[in-house]
Order: C-alpha cells, then sequence, then structure tokens
C-alpha cells in the first residue's frame, strides 16, 4: 500500500472538516457508522488503511503545518483540539474503530464499521477521517467481484462435472491498467483471496500464500522479432519444453489470425503434443470469441484437444465472460477448453457508489441521531450497536439491548482502540491476516440481501421519525 507515513494525517480530510469544530454544539461524544447502503459486499481493506493512518503519532510540527494548509484556503483549523490530542494523549487519536472481521459478507445496510472516541470532548475525531475510511470502498469493490467471480466458476464447474482446474480459467490481466500502485495492491491481492491465474507479479510478495500461478506467453514484441511467425510459435513451444515447463500461450493476431487458426495450427498442435506442452491460443482483436469457436473446431477436427486450448483477454470483464459461456455453450464448446484474461474490467466500474459507501452519525449531543433522507436506502441507523447473528442472519440490535445477548457474541472486533494514555492498541494487517480473510471468504453465503434491525432498533428510529418527520 501506499506509504501513508509520508503524510500529515490531519491533511487527510475534507476541507469543510476544519469549521466543524467550531459549529457544533458538542464534541463531547459521538458515534458514527460505516454502511454499504446499496448492496452486499465482502469487506476487505478497511484494516489496514485504519491502522496505517491514526496510528501515525500527530506532532505539533503537524499541527503548524496544518494551520498554514488552511490559511492557503482562507480556512481557519482547529488547532486547539489537535493540540489536545498531542498535550492530553500522546499524540494519538482517542478513537475506537470497530468492524466485521474482514471477510464477511455484509448484506445491503450493515453497519460494517463503528467509531467512537474514547476520552470526552473529542467527538470531532470521529469523521475527521471518514474520506480516507471511505477509500477502503476499492479493495472491497474488488473483493466483491471476485467472490462473484469464485462462485460463478464453482457453480459451472459442478454443473459441468469438471476437475479443480476449472477454477483457473479467468486469469487476471489487471496490472497495467491501473492508475497507481496502490490501486494495483488493492485490486491484485484481493484477486488473490478467491482467483488463482494472475499476472500480477507483484503479488507473490503481498501474498505468500496465496495459491496463484501463471504460464509463459508470447507478446506482439517476441514474435515481431521474427521473419517467420511459423518459426516463432514452434520455438515458443520448444523453449517452454526445454525449461521443463507445461504450458505456452500464443498469441496470434499479429499479423493474420484466421492463417494461424487455419494453416498453422494443426502441426503446431501436433509438435505441442510431442514436446509434452499444451499451446493456448490467444485471439486478441477482431471478432474473439468467433476465433475461439473456430480453434476447437479445428483442434477437435484434428484431434488436438489435449494438446490445444483458448485465452480471451480482449475487452473482457465478468459479464463478458457470462456472455461468452453461454455462447460458447450453444455451440457445443466445453467451457474447460477457453479461459479468460481479465483486465481493467475488472475494477474499472467500481467507486464510492458501487456498494453505496456513507459514513452517517448515530449518537451526538447526548443522543440517538439519524439521517432520515427521502429515500430510505440512505437512511441511517441511530445509536451505537452490536452486530450478532440471530437466525443464521446479520443483525443490528442496540447496544443497550439484553435480550440477544444470550443469542450470539458481537461480530464486531476492535481493529483500533487508545483510550488517551500511551500507544494504541492495534490489530496487525500483513500476510498472515491476509490468509484468514482468504479462508474467511471461502465460506462466506450471500444468500442475505439485507441487514436485519432489532425490535429496539426499529422503536427507536419510529420515535425519531415521529419527531423529525
Amino acid at each position: 500500500m501506499l506509504n501513508t507515513l509520508r503524510n500529515n494525517p490531519l491533511l487527510l480530510t475534507d476541507s469543510y472538516n476544519l469549521s466543524h469544530a467550531r459549529l457544533k454544539c458538542n464534541m463531547d461524544w459521538e458515534v458514527s457508522h460505516l454502511y454499504n447502503r446499496k448492496e452486499g459486499m465482502i469487506l476487505y481493506g478497511l484494516r489496514e488503511m485504519v491502522t496505517e493512518l491514526i496510528s501515525i503519532q500527530i506532532t505539533e510540527a503537524h499541527v503548524k503545518e496544518a494551520e498554514r494548509c488552511a490559511a492557503m484556503q482562507g480556512l481557519i483549523f482547529p488547532t486547539e483540539l489537535f493540540l489536545r490530542v498531542v498535550n492530553e494523549c500522546n499524540g494519538y487519536a482517542p478513537i475506537a474503530v470497530e468492524s466485521v472481521p474482514e471477510g464477511t459478507w455484509c448484506p445491503a445496510g450493515t453497519p460494517f464499521a463503528q467509531v467512537y472516541n474514547t476520552v470526552e470532548g473529542f467527538g470531532e475525531l470521529v469523521t475527521w477521517w471518514e474520506g480516507m475510511f471511505m477509500h477502503a470502498y476499492f479493495p472491497s469493490g474488488c473483493a466483491t467481484e471476485a467472490f462473484h467471480m469464485r462462485r460463478y466458476l464453482e457453480e459451472k464447474q459442478m454443473e459441468h462435472g469438471c476437475d479443480d482446474g476449472f477454477l483457473w480459467r479467468i486469469h487476471s490481466f489487471g496490472f497495467r491498467g491501473h492508475r497507481s500502485l496502490e490501486d494495483a495492491y488493492w485490486a491484485g491481492t484481493a484477486w488473490n483471496l478467491s482467483l488463482q491465474g494472475t499476472d500480477d507479479f507483484h503479488t507473490t510478495h503481498h501474498t505468500p500464500h496465496a495459491m496463484i500461478g501463471s504460464i509463459a506467453a508470447l507478446a506482439h514484441k517476441v514474435t515481431q522479432q521474427y521473419d517467420d511467425e511459423m518459426a516463432c510459435f514452434m520455438h515458443a513451444i520448444d523453449s517452454t519444453a526445454d525449461a521443463g515447463e507445461k504450458i505456452v500461450a500464443l498469441v496470434i493476431d499479429t499479423y493474420d489470425a484466421n492463417r494461424v487458426i487455419e494453416q498453422y495450427l494443426p502441426e503446431l498442435g501436433r509438435h505441442a503434443r510431442q514436446r509434452g506442452i499444451r499451446i493456448v491460443m490467444r485471439p486478441d482483436s477482431g471478432d474473439v470469441l468467433e476465433q475461439a469457436i473456430a480453434i476447437y473446431r479445428v483442434a477437435q477436427a484434428n484431434d488436438l484437444l489435449d494438446a490445444v486450448g483458448v485465452i480471451i483477454g480482449e475487452g473482457m470483464n465478468f459479464e463478458q465472460v457470462k456472455r461468452y459461456d453461454a455462447r460458447l455453450e450453444a455451440e457445443g464448446v466445453p467451457l474447460a477448453f477457453v479461459a479468460y484474461g481479465v483486465g481493467s474490467g475488472f475494477y474499472n466500474h467500481i467507486d464510492r457508489d458501487t456498494h453505496g459507501w456513507a459514513m452517517k452519525t448515530a449518537y451526538s449531543n447526548g443522543k440517538d441521531r439519524m439521517k432520515f433522507a427521502m429515500v430510505a436506502l440512505k437512511r441511517s441507523i441511530p445509536g451505537r450497536v452490536r452486530l450478532v447473528r440471530l437466525n443464521g442472519e446479520l443483525t443490528a440490535v442496540a447496544y443497550e439491548e439484553t435480550e440477544t445477548e444470550t443469542v450470539g457474541d458481537n461480530v464486531y472486533e476492535t481493529i483500533y482502540m487508545h483510550e488517551g494514555v500511551g500507544v494504541p492498541h492495534m490489530m496487525n494487517a500483513g500476510a498472515a491476516f491476509w490468509n484468514e480473510v482468504r479462508d474467511r471468504i471461502r465460506v462466506q453465503n450471500p444468500q442475505q440481501q439485507a441487514i436485519k434491525l432489532s425490535a429496539a432498533i426499529e422503536r427507536k428510529i419510529a420515535a425519531l421519525a415521529e419527531k423529525y418527520l
């Protein structure tokens, strides 16, 4: 992840927060929730973002710099508030951040994280880093997309009675399409939580225990070196065999993809079989699905299905995978014969609104609070809560409720806690934690579509509605 230690943590906020300390009538105690208001999702990335950011010890130098930056915008920085953090709290934000365990399926409307201050008078710090907390929408969105792709592969594997090699059909081609290394880190590690084929080489460092793999492959730059394209393909087969590997992908559209399919493929397939190699033909322009079907027909006619396959990497995303698979099934082409390389189509549609991320106040100025809004989707949950499983469903219950305490434990875990003295308590993020997230994802059931609310919370909402609506 991008090293946030290079930044002043006080600057990682929205400018309007600078005025809130004086606009509020009370900063004694506050509670806020983070929600995925729109759709169910897998939570991933929040713990690392939180602990990297608010574990930075705030100094007077940070405050002075923030004052200068505020003046550049014609604003006044809440210096007094943050000097209290420096002088009274050892430079650490006196707040607590709770979240569901990462890798958990969160139905729509889940308060998947809860933030509150632990020392009186620091309520404004609860939402100071709201914008940074929101950035976890991207790893969570990627983890959710990969989760759905894995489930799709498992369903098709069962439907067609295929072996576990079927789960390698979707491969990441995403590294080069990212806007930043930080995005590449989050998308690549999220992919590895559920999927196995990847060309994101950097993730071998971040997820050292992931079950991932890739294959040797031609690129256009290699084929273009050769005066004879066929000689390039034959050399690729031979050098792969000599290296002791078993698979090589051959990009076929450097010049004429149809010529490769109709004229070269039979000889290439026979040579590959002789050398113990499987060649994976990669159509990369034109009607790539029609080319894939044509490759299957030629391989079938020449009894080469054991030595030939296809990977399509042109313009792929999850929806395209499903459309192409439906066409292959209609044409009688075994799905295991065709794999897909998914690049920016994995992540370029994911933004904060994909799952409806938001952070809303639940308690402030001595009372439970909520946002009603004009549409139910944007309504929040009042009061501090606990999350428990009732009858197998994730349910928000009022923190003070007692009748549900024997039903199940609080799902929340405290990922950051500083009570104003010493150093914060934090839950670590790293390779071992990533393994836990991966294992948790594998057993998640996405059947629950919306969070359940206890009767006590429903009564709170009704009372607030009567007062404000």
